[in-house]
């Protein structure tokens, strides 16, 4: 009897499971694009861009088209640039030459000449950025990190701290080769909590032992780039990894677009940052 009940509960409940496999297919719309800007300034001497391309539907599954043939200009203090496009790549727009941005200076980007709702009228997005002044670091080291799962080098910071609030992007090098190119490996902080004071030896960094690209031996060189971010572009690079990576259904707010600070209904983001390098060669063991 005890397993004619057990047998019987089993055919009971087999089907409640069964029932819940159905696929349920969701039918995403295409809607409107709008144009996506990706420009810096930095104080690095370099041919600084804009790229230009539009949305997308969320199946899309080639390069966002670039936008062609538009006027880019950037203009500064009583200068304007305008900027020459990329023959090599379509919707990316140059700097004639090589600039390097200056410390509290505004840059108003303006973007003309583009119908990205292709109703038959050109349309004018505009933006501007300060750049914030540059974070000078003392020193780095790297000390060794091990666990049970993973082990590596820590990357840690000696550097004054100026009054206010700042906006900071760590980047790591080594042997002059950028280990977190992608926007999803940035480092971002502010020094909300550390504000005004030395720091002294906070991690702002990690090279894994384990990933051949991080792995460090002796005589690497490796470098701290420190990038002192507007808030726009912080606010900009923190929504973008939400999005990323997703967010804790329990604690996190509301949905909302990434952050832009493009006019006319545009996204992306037009910046300026400042930059500082600070370098150590390895010397194996480093504690």
């Amino acid at each position: 009897m005890i397993y004619r009940k057990k047998i019987l509960l089993l055919l009971f409940i087999l089907p409640v499971f069964v029932s819940c496999t159905e696929i349920i297919e969701i039918e995403l719309d295409s809607t409107y694009s709008r144009l996506v800007v990706s420009g810096t300034v930095t104080t690095d001497s370099i041919r600084h861009k804009v790229k230009l391309t539009t949305t997308t539907d969320y199946f899309y599954n080639e390069p966002p088209p670039a936008v062609e043939n538009a006027t880019v200009s950037i203009s500064f203090d009583d200068t304007i640039v305008f900027l020459e496009e990329s023959v090599n790549q379509p919707g990316v727009h140059l700097f004639p030459d090589a600039f390097r941005g200056v410390e509290g200076t505004t840059y108003y980007l303006e973007i003309r000449d583009v119908d990205i709702d292709k109703d038959g009228i050109s349309e004018l997005y505009e933006a501007e950025t300060t750049m914030p002044d540059i974070a000078m670091a003392d020193s780095i080291r790297l000390q060794k990190f091990i666990t049970p799962f993973f082990s590596g080098y820590q990357v840690a910071l000696w550097s004054p701290e100026p009054t206010g609030l700042h906006y900071y992007n760590y980047k790591l090098l080594r042997n002059g080769i950028l280990i977190n190119r992608r926007l999803s490996d940035y480092t971002v902080q502010t020094d909300e909590f550390i504000n005004n004071n030395y720091i002294s030896g906070i991690p702002v960094g990690f090279l894994n032992d384990e990933d051949e690209n991080e792995v460090v031996n002796p005589g690497d060189e490796v470098t701290l780039e420190i990038n002192s971010l507007t808030e726009d572009y912080y606010s900009f690079i923190v929504d973008a990894q939400s999005e990323i990576f997703g967010n804790n259904p329990l604690f996190s707010g509301p949905p909302a677009n990434v952050h832009s600070n493009i006019s006319n209904g545009a996204v992306g983001i037009f910046t300026a940052y400042s930059i500082d390098r600070v370098s150590v060669v390895a010397s194996i063991p480093a504690f």
